[in-house]
């Protein structure tokens, strides 16, 4: 979403207008992002403040996928040392964990990290020990490298973090997000669309080593849009799961495909 239908606190030109051109000609749309530190509601909200209305089971966020992948593990009502934010906590203590973010506390079960802008040494320590010395089991949320900024500038994305604690721990973390498809498949399923045959399933993103190549890899159509991280240079020379089926420079194109 970041990147397509708004970068950072800028809504992007043409974003509602196409969205409920979409709508009247009745598409299903749904929003994945991998941010984890958003709850749905929140992201109705923000939606609502740039003229775009949608519902909750319209959205699926990486903390949101997370959670409910934990809960299909089995994992339901284990301790959690969380590296994130607080909707991240607020998301995974609605289905029933307990989730715990400070420097120090009590050993957890699990270990799930997403996006920190608050990450410190002593989150790297305190998560390499939970993982070494107490058995647990490493998860992160997303492994974006970097996200798009207003005024065209980058911030390190949760990939960061998670590479931090994966080197000092030994240990690959379990991931959720995109280019994963477990959370494209959730939301699918909140839009019963389940079983619907890939080839009816169009993804559209900004990234390609995550929005395209997830919607590769489910074997959707992928189209980036070059408002965010990929430059049409990029996915042009793009190989690959990363490599979109089509290129467009603003999300008002996206329409025309479809015609």
């Amino acid at each position: 979403m970041d990147g397509v239908l708004y970068r950072g606190t800028e809504d992007l030109p043409g974003a509602a207008s196409t969205i409920s051109e979409l709508r009247a000609r009745d598409y299903k749309i749904g929003f994945l992002t991998n941010n984890s530190g958003n709850t749905r509601s929140i992201y109705v909200n923000r939606f609502a403040e740039y003229g775009i209305e949608i519902r909750e089971t319209e959205v699926m966020t990486s903390g949101e996928a997370t959670a409910r992948f934990l809960v299909e593990q089995g994992h339901i009502g284990k301790r959690i040392y969380v590296i994130g934010k607080k909707g991240l906590c607020s998301t995974l203590r609605s289905v029933g964990f307990i989730p715990d973010s400070d420097d120090e506390g009590d050993s957890c079960d699990l270990v799930v990290i997403g996006w920190d802008k608050k990450f410190t040494f002593e989150k790297i320590a305190r998560a390499q020990n939970e993982v070494l010395f107490n058995g647990a089991e490493l998860y992160a949320t997303n492994i974006d490298a970097m996200f798009p900024a207003s005024e065209g500038k980058l911030l390190p994305g949760a990939g960061a973090m998670v590479s931090a604690v994966e080197t000092a721990s030994g240990r690959k973390a379990t991931v959720i997000g995109k280019p994963k498809t477990i959370s494209l498949k959730y939301l699918l399923k909140e839009l019963d669309e389940e079983n619907a045959s890939p080839d009816d399933v169009w993804v559209v993103g900004d990234r390609l080593d995550t929005d395209i190549a997830c919607g590769n890899a489910y074997g959707a159509h992928t189209v980036c849009v070059t408002t965010g991280i990929a430059s049409r240079e990029d996915a042009e020379s793009a190989t690959g799961d990363n490599h979109p089926d089509f290129i467009i420079d603003s999300l008002e194109e996206l329409p025309e495909l479809f015609s």
